[in-house]
């Protein structure tokens, strides 16, 4: 098609993230390999599993497969010993009970277990955003071991314990770099950016619990510092995935996820066909 090189950096949001599939889907149908990749939270994971090798099709059926199954997603928690199981059953989304759980287990758990383990193995460059609790700066893993570089970049506040590497307390990176574009501006000549950030929605019955509140309260801030950092760091192509109807916890409505952002993968095929024929 082109000798134009393309990198993209994926958001974080939560299973909103689920999209990010489809920009997977889209580049794999152009014949297009990213020559680097970048993540913040569930951003993170996806560029793992990316650059490990799955396509965005078979990552597809990956997450299809296995949150749509609630008694397997529910087994493995049991099998972490969360504080009770019936526990699991007594809120509208189980997944709220990933509170304080450890970040390494979610990883260990969840991701494929033939992604790669180190990034020297991964197939394409990457980095991922994690944020120094006690300092407020940004933390970018792009060497070493994978599990702890993406639990790090993962571990949101009141969900997940925090992550110690190095002598550092890390929580989710998204506190700091919710769209990682800033790593990989200058290492393509197109660089697509893909924003799941989104912001809070009300409740069909209108009751907001204190945990959601704070939840909410974090995508707020993480929307403004996004659309300060886009003052700077330009994409050629800015990706929102239709996910607004859905909350950050929503992953066993992956399918639903999946099909409302469907359009996503059409869209990134035209735009970045348009710009690679330039």
């Amino acid at each position: 098609m082109s000798d134009k090189t393309v990198a993209v950096a994926f958001g974080g949001g939560g299973a909103r993230g689920i999209s990010h599939i489809w920009v997977m889907e889209a580049l794999d149908e152009l014949g297009v390999r990213p020559v680097a990749l970048s993540g913040t939270s569930i951003g993170s994971l996806a560029a793992a599993c990316y650059a490990s090798g799955y396509s965005g099709a078979d990552l597809r059926l990956y997450m299809q497969e296995l949150f749509g199954n609630t008694g397997e997603v529910l087994s493995r928690f049991w099998k972490h010993r969360p504080r009770s199981f019936s526990g699991l059953f007594a809120v509208q989304n189980p997944m709220a009970n990933w509170a304080q759980f450890d970040p390494v287990w979610l990883v260990e758990s969840f991701l494929p277990h033939d992604i790669k383990k180190q990034f020297s193995e991964l197939e394409i460059p990457s980095s991922f955003s994690a944020t120094d609790y006690f300092t407020g700066h940004e933390v970018i893993f792009d060497e070493g071991g994978l599990t702890h570089a993406l639990a790090a970049s993962i571990a949101i506040p009141a969900l997940f314990r925090p992550l110690e590497v190095n002598g550092q307390l890390l929580i989710d990176g998204g506190c700091v770099n919710p769209m990682p574009v800033d790593h990989i501006r200058a290492k393509a000549d197109i660089v697509i950016g893909v924003d799941v950030v989104g912001l809070p929605q009300k409740p069909e019955d209108g009751k907001i619990g204190s945990f959601e509140m704070g939840f909410g309260a974090t995508q707020i801030l993480m929307q403004t510092i996004q659309r300060e950092k886009m003052r700077h760091d330009k994409v050629d192509i800015l990706v929102r995935p239709r996910v607004d109807d859905y909350r950050p916890l929503d992953f066993l409505k992956t399918s639903d996820i999946l099909k409302a952002s469907q359009a996503t993968k059409e869209e990134v095929k035209q735009r970045l066909a348009k710009l690679m024929e330039c």
